[in-house]
């Protein structure tokens, strides 16, 4: 959580009792209403006590004892409410949002509420955080203080799983640790490596002694690694035992094409930066690292007028190990885009008509590579995509105008449904999009006995909150489409790519995977299925999933 936290629940205290700011939209009316209710553990059912909830951005207060709440004088019409505790996953922003203390646990959408005469009382809740704690010991009985701890957490980004960084913690000077602050999900917990000393970069052949990284329940290999299951308020218990080695000089000769300064990191064999010193001595053109026994990668990256990339993986088994890494330019890999206008009555597009991003396929917490590039040549005007460094890659593009990505292939591949693959001193195959603007709509409407006050947007009350996802059943490079309902429960899908969808009312905010057959078949026999032509029109009627956590 962030620092700045205790601040800005100070600051809502003071404005509650300061009033309704300059701004606010007639909340201090005399002739508005009372708008009162309860904050609840989403868990337990319990009143949630100093929670943090805003009206409008413009006006706060913290619950009290028994979780209540009361804005007096509130205009009639629709306002939005936003909560927000430490250790809980609330939603919407604060007043104080423009500050940057936004909680890392709320989902940011506000919930909409409708003010008029006999307004009812509301009710919000709010659910708890996970936690991972234990106690790390090390084999020389010293104090473990100071090991830093990762929790990596496995979550859908643009549709497909991937390990990024959860929480961070230090342990005390007993051993204990505690992570705080989880969303409930699929986590995997790792040390990072402790020396008792830095290595010398004057005398790399000094013995350094430490201890290596150590994966949950206690394997150095990442592809052993157990994982930890968080539920919603759970608390894990998770405790390791370091062992004390000594850790081995390695030395890298560098051969590059330029002078570029360059970066070099140590990964370890799931391609996770270990933390590991690597130091480069331009002068000699070496560069030194000290690694425990194990399988490694270096990898190195070269910054200048072309980047270059080169990665080396090596072994150290209880001696020095030296090895030569080579540098060899990153490829500019040529995009070519054709727009068929099949649809006469939309205006053609210009220029590429889209944004293209490169989405490591392997990996922990990998950069994207970079988007769409444009070049000038004697021909006219060139696209390129860089990447980063070889390895594979998911491609995500999203069209700017009322086209869709009818095909993208490099070398007969279809990147819709496989990586694109770039490997050391070859580029691929130039990628060929084609853009087509026979988009479709699909229009429906959530069954009004589901979305109760949402019947008569002028209820008084709660607006329900629901999320719309029209789930391709085809590949896509394209992000997934969602959209809320209007207060009467009708929605609109424009500018679809023709082909099946299951269409699906949720609600509560869902991760959905839609590249897999494992993630599609999640969803089988929910919602509606429906087919767009080309051009085409369809409409749905939804009836709306209590979907629970995110799937």
């Amino acid at each position: 959580m962030s620092r700045s936290l205790p601040i800005l629940f100070a600051l809502a205290a003071a404005l509650a009792a300061a009033g309704p700011s300059s701004s606010s939209q007639d909340i201090s009316a005399p002739s508005g209403y009372s708008v009162r209710g309860t904050v609840i553990n989403a868990i337990s059912g319990q009143p949630v006590p100093r929670a943090l909830i805003s009206l409008d951005q413009d006006f706060a207060m913290l619950t009290g004892s028994d979780g209540g709440f009361s804005f007096d004088n509130v205009s009639a019409g629709q306002h939005s409410v936003s909560v927000q505790k430490p250790g809980y996953q609330g939603f919407g922003r604060s007043i104080t949002a423009a500050m940057g203390t936004v909680h890392s646990g709320a989902d940011r959408l506000p919930r909409r509420i409708q003010v008029g005469p006999d307004m009812p009382t509301l009710a919000f809740s709010i659910t708890p955080l996970g936690v991972i704690a234990g106690h790390i010991t090390l084999s020389t009985a010293d104090p473990a203080d100071g090991i830093q701890i990762e929790a990596y957490t496995r979550a859908l980004e643009n549709g497909r799983p991937h390990w990024r960084i959860g929480g961070r913690a230090r342990t005390r000077s007993d051993g204990s640790f505690r992570i705080a602050e989880l969303l409930p999900g699929t986590y995997m917990l790792s040390t990072r490596p402790s020396l008792d000393r830095p290595p010398s970069r004057n005398n790399p052949n000094v013995p350094v002694w430490g201890y290596p990284a150590l994966y949950y329940p206690g394997v150095a290999d990442p592809s052993a690694a157990g994982t930890l299951t968080l539920a919603a308020g759970q608390q894990a218990e998770a405790d390791l035992t370091l062992v004390r080695q000594q850790f081995f000089p390695v030395t890298a000769v560098v051969a590059s094409s330029s002078d570029t300064p360059a970066n070099f990191e140590i990964l370890d064999s799931a391609g996770r930066p270990t933390g590991l010193s690597a130091f480069w001595n331009r002068r000699e053109g070496l560069v030194h690292a000290t690694v425990p026994n194990g399988t490694w990668t270096m990898e190195a990256h070269a910054y200048g007028q072309t980047m270059q990339w080169g990665s080396v993986t090596f072994q150290v088994n209880s001696s020095p190990v030296s090895f030569p890494i080579a540098l060899s330019p990153v490829p500019h890999i040529p995009v070519n885009v054709r727009h068929d206008d099949s649809n006469p009555s939309q205006t053609p597009a210009s220029g590429p008509g889209l944004n293209l991003l490169l989405e490591p396929a392997d990996g922990f917490d990998l950069p994207q590579g970079a988007g769409l590039e444009q070049t000038s040549n004697g021909d006219g005007t060139q696209y390129n995509i860089t990447v980063t460094q070889p390895g594979r890659y998911w491609i995500q593009g999203q069209p700017f105008t009322n086209e869709y990505v009818s095909s993208i292939t490099s070398g007969g591949v279809d990147l819709a449904a496989n990586p694109l693959i770039v490997q050391t001193g070859t580029a691929p195959a130039p990628i060929e999009i084609t853009l087509r603007n026979d988009t479709g709509t699909l229009t429906g409407q959530i069954v009004t006995q589901n979305l109760g006050a949402a019947a008569n947007p002028t209820t008084p009350g709660a607006e329900p909150q629901v999320w719309i996802y029209a789930i391709p059943l085809f590949p896509t490079i394209t992000p997934l489409h969602d959209i809320m309902p209007n207060p009467d429960g009708q929605f609109s899908f424009y500018n679809l790519a023709p082909g099946s969808y299951r269409v699906v009312a949720c609600d509560t905010p869902q991760d959905i995977d839609y590249h897999s057959a494992e993630g599609l078949a999640a969803w089988a026999g929910k919602g509606q299925t429906v087919t767009l032509d080309p051009s085409g029109t369809a409409s749905v009627e939804l009836n709306v999933i209590h979907a629970g956590a995110a799937q």
